[in-house]
């Protein structure tokens, strides 16, 4: 739009601060840099890579430029220098104003050791490693849960040789066996009854699969359905019910399932975000379980898959996450003095120079 020569340079200011109020309604900042921490390549037919991409994307648009990185290309070098380091992959890579890990139940001892070296040299994590070592783990997770009154099913770690009797007095039949690592629904089964459970206890015998399973309560009520909430900061930022189509006790979209978005009543929304809370999760994927008494908490994921909630929700998670980083990370703005006192001392002076001219 033209501007006439007389007021061409306030209409110059203008533009420039509605192009400034722009960029901040739009998280733009051209000299934000992020690096994504993810364990396999981003290419075609990775589980999670297209979600990567998205991450990209999304930062590209707002001018926040975001490298997916492995961890294991990383060389972990620790020393008493205080001066920045970061080498991967035979190169040397400058500070990076945050970083995401988006490593979840592939997260290893060499990817935790990555996350805690940049933590200490005073990264933004967006989650920090504790938040990601306590979700890797799904019975460290509910023990955490569980140490902050928040209600859970019932669990047991897998002992072997299985003690049926107990799992039968604690449990109750049909109960639920899960891998300690595991994403997706993947490595999950139900056992309807004692006989079924003692061949596959039979099976999980095996001395390479020891203690890597959970035992768990199965929640009748919340047979083929859940709901999963994303938190993100002290918010509740999406959630949909998902359900099975097929009768399967497993609800998962990677399985089948189909999600719709909801909104979630305010105990189940409390219940998700004290969860994140008490995980120290920045972000967070909570699985919440139907019951006879209200809601219990399935699993917790510090790097939740967003497809079938991007599908279910009008929502862009990766903006979301980045709304988030931005505020963040912005400085606190300097407390702003009231109209009277920025007034009142120029009066004075004023005065002051009246009375000497009269003088």
């Amino acid at each position: 739009m033209a501007c006439p020569v007389r007021t061409s340079f306030k209409c110059d200011l203008d533009f420039r601060s509605r192009e400034t109020a722009g960029a901040v309604l739009h998280g733009i900042n051209e000299r934000m840099r992020g690096w994504l921490l993810f364990h396999n390549d981003v290419a075609e037919g990775v589980p999670e890579a297209a979600e990567i991409r998205r991450f990209i994307e999304a930062g590209k648009r707002r001018g926040i430029k975001l490298d997916a990185l492995r961890p294991r290309d990383f060389e972990l070098i620790v020393s008493t220098e205080r001066e920045w380091r970061a080498e991967h992959a035979g190169g040397k890579l400058p500070k990076p104003d945050f970083i995401i890990p988006r490593t979840g139940s592939e997260t290893s001892y060499f990817t935790l050791a990555v996350i805690r070296q940049f933590e200490r040299m005073g990264v933004p994590l967006i989650n920090g490693a504790e938040a990601v070592e306590a979700c890797a783990d799904k019975l460290q997770t509910l023990q955490l849960l569980s140490a902050s009154g928040l209600p859970i099913p019932k669990t047991i770690l897998a002992k072997f040789p299985v003690d049926v009797d107990v799992i039968e007095r604690e449990l109750g039949f049909p109960v639920v066996v899960k891998k300690l690592r595991s994403t997706r629904g993947a490595g999950v089964v139900l056992c309807q009854d004692r006989e079924q459970f003692d061949d596959l206890a039979s099976l999980l015998g095996d001395a390479a699969h020891q203690s890597d399973f959970i035992f768990q309560q199965y929640i009748a009520r919340s047979h083929g359905r859940d709901v999963r909430l994303l938190v993100i900061g002290d918010k509740v930022a999406a959630s949909m019910e998902r359900r099975s189509l097929n009768g399967n006790f497993k609800s998962n979209i990677s399985l089948g399932g189909t999600g719709e978005c909801i909104d979630p009543p305010e105990e189940m929304a409390q219940l998700a975000i004290e969860a994140a809370k008490s995980l120290r999760l920045d972000i967070a994927g909570i699985d919440v379980l139907y019951d006879e008494k209200g809601y219990r908490i399935c699993e917790a994921n510090s790097s939740p898959g967003f497809v079938g909630l991007e599908k279910a929700c009008p929502v862009s998670v990766p903006d979301k996450i980045f709304d988030y980083i931005i505020a963040r990370l912005k400085p606190p703005e300097p407390p702003r003095k009231s109209l009277w006192r920025r007034i009142i001392p120029n009066l004075r002076s004023r005065e002051r120079q009246i009375e000497k001219e009269k003088a």
